[in-house]
Parts: structure tokens; sequence; C-alpha cells
């Protein structure tokens, strides 16, 4: 290459370079033999690569497309070695004859968003089948058994239970979307969490009698949160409502707590004496609807929403929750929350 053609190409790679550079986000420069020329910070980052090679095949996959093309090419993708972009859409092309331009964008969470949607509608049409079935069930045999008051009572009982469940359906999904939102929808009040797990036993104690789970609480840190009351209620609530749901008679369901000062944070644990949950379904117990046991779940009237309620609830509040369980050895959920700060007019001079 003469020295006049070689500046030309120096000059074209700089123009390129402070395009890309301008461009920012995820982008590349790169040979046709994949060597990089140039990397933004975030490619840079999360590319693999080997002695200045790029080695990811989706992104040269892409790039070597362009190169025999000589075309624009766009390619939407799932991977799973950039990172947290795993649904990402790929652009590449060549520039000047010499460079291929490879840029990404990332799609993740407005897949994940759309997912949860569609999952969201296709759930609640689920849910909604059976209770709404009953209801044309029971119409049908009300009519048929007008002269029989005893039979019309029946199934006057029965068409209450669903409308229950409807109810608590609703309520469920009500009390989804307020959470949903990550502020809570109350003033944010300093609340003692002794006071918290009394209210939410006091809550769960029928149910426990009913279904013959004995409850307990083990009280041994004096510490205060800041939050909305009654949505951290319902959540200890929901997580009480699932450990005696899946508890056998004669069985404990145990309520502590515990601080950690380094973190600054409270724990509350719930221990049951259930039958556990599988490794593989762990993860996914708290999205929505999701249920480990479909069939018992539904007798036992549940809207699979409550764990749900429980997750968004941690993290309106800066908190999180998590389970610690093995088949037949029973469940620990902890809601983890952040300590209250002590307020200015504590402090001793």
């Amino acid at each position: 290459m003469s020295q006049p053609t070689m500046m030309r190409s120096k000059q074209a790679l700089s123009h390129v370079i402070a395009t890309v550079r301008a461009f920012g986000g995820f982008s590349l420069v790169v040979t046709k033999r994949h060597k990089i020329v140039y990397a933004s910070a975030l490619a840079r980052s999360l590319v693999p690569q080997d002695k200045g090679i790029v080695i990811h095949p989706e992104l040269m996959g892409a790039a070597d497309e362009a190169w025999r093309s000589r075309e624009h090419i766009t390619r939407a993708c799932h991977v799973t070695t950039l990172g947290s972009y795993q649904d990402i859409v790929i652009q590449a092309e060549v520039v000047e004859a010499y460079w291929i331009v490879v840029s990404v964008t990332d799609r993740t969470d407005e897949v994940r968003a759309i997912q949860i949607r569609r999952d969201f509608v296709s759930n609640i049409g689920h849910e909604l089948r059976t209770p709404v079935t009953s209801v044309g069930l029971i119409a049908q045999a009300l009519r048929s058994c007008a002269s029989d008051p005893a039979s019309v009572e029946h199934f006057a009982q029965r068409l209450n239970k669903v409308a229950i469940r409807l109810e608590k359906l609703a309520d469920g999904m009500l009390a989804l979307a307020q959470v949903q939102d990550t502020v809570p929808s109350q003033p944010l009040a300093r609340i003692a969490v002794g006071d918290l797990i009394q209210k939410a036993v006091f809550q769960a104690i029928e149910t426990a009698r009913i279904k013959g789970v004995k409850l307990k609480t083990k009280m041994r840190v004096e510490a205060y949160v800041d939050g909305d009351e009654e949505a951290l209620v319902t959540a200890l609530e929901n997580l009480l409502s699932n450990a005696i749901h899946y508890s056998p008679k004669g069985s404990r369901v145990i309520v502590s707590c515990q601080m950690d000062q380094a973190e600054g944070t409270v724990a509350i644990h719930v221990i049951d004496q259930g039958i556990g949950i599988d490794d593989s379904e762990q993860e996914r117990i708290f999205e929505r609807f999701y249920r480990t046991d479909q069939a018992r779940s539904r007798r036992a009237g549940g809207t699979g929403l409550g764990l749900a309620i429980v997750k968004h609830t941690a993290l309106a509040h800066q908190g999180s929750v998590s389970v610690d369980s093995q088949l037949g050895s029973g469940s620990t959920f902890t809601l983890t929350l952040p300590v209250a700060a002590e307020p200015a007019g504590n402090n001793e001079s």
C-alpha cells in the first residue's frame, strides 16, 4: 500500500472511529478477520475476545454476513454470553470497504415485560375459566331444582364459595397492581417489626386453627422499619398463609426475626414443616400464578398471587424476599427490610 493510500486509510479509520464513538452504547469496529479496531467501554466489558479477536459467534456471524453481502444486517437473537444483555438486536455494516461496524441494542427488559404481560393475560384467563364455568353450571342446577329448598340451599352455598374465590382473585390482582409501582401507596411510617408480626399472626390465627397448625413467634430483636404498614402486614400474612396451607395437620409454623447490624437490615423468617419445594422450582415461586402443586392449590382456594405480592412489596421497600427449602423438610421464607435510620434528635451528645 502506497504512502498516500495509507494516509487516506488512516484518516478514514479515524473518521469511522470518531463516528462510532459519538454513537456510544455497545459498538465495535472490526476487520473481516474479527480483529478489534475499536470497542466502546461497554463492548470492552462484555464482549468475549482472545488476543484482540472477537470470539462471540452471534456478533461475528452478523459481521460475516455484512461482509459477504455488503448490506446492512439486522439480527435479533437471545444470548447468554453478554452479561445482563440477553435479548438483543445486532446491527452490522461494512464501512469504507475495510471495516465492519457492529452495534448491539439491548431489548432484555422490553422482551421480559412483553412476556410478563402475555403470561399475565393467559394466566388470568386460566384462573377465571374454572370459577366462571362453575357459576354457569350452578345457575343451571338452581333452575332445575327450584322446587327443592334443600337443593337450592346446597347450590346457593356452592355459588357463594365461587363468589368468594373470585373476590379473592380480584383483591389479589388489585394488591399486586398497587405494589408493582415500587412506591408504597401510603405515606411511610415508622413501624416496629414486632407489631407487623403480631398483626400478621393475628390475621392468620383462624386459618391455622382450622388447618390444625400451631403458630409460634420468636422475637429476639427490637427493630423498626420505614414503610407502608398495611402493605407489609399483607406481605407477612401471605407468607404465613402459604406456610399454613402447605403444612400438615399438627405441625408448627414459626415466625422469627434477626438483625444484621453490618448490613443495616432486619430479616423476618417464616419457617414451616411442610412439603418443601424442589430446587428447580424455587426461582419461579415468586412469579404471578405460579404454583408448585396446581391441584392442591386449587383445592385450597389460593389465587397464586400471594408470593408475587410479597416480592413486589419487598422491592417497593428496598428489601428482598428469598426461600430456603428442601423437599420433605419444610421451607423458610425470609423477608429482609432495611432498618429505619435513627431520628436526628435521638443522637446523644
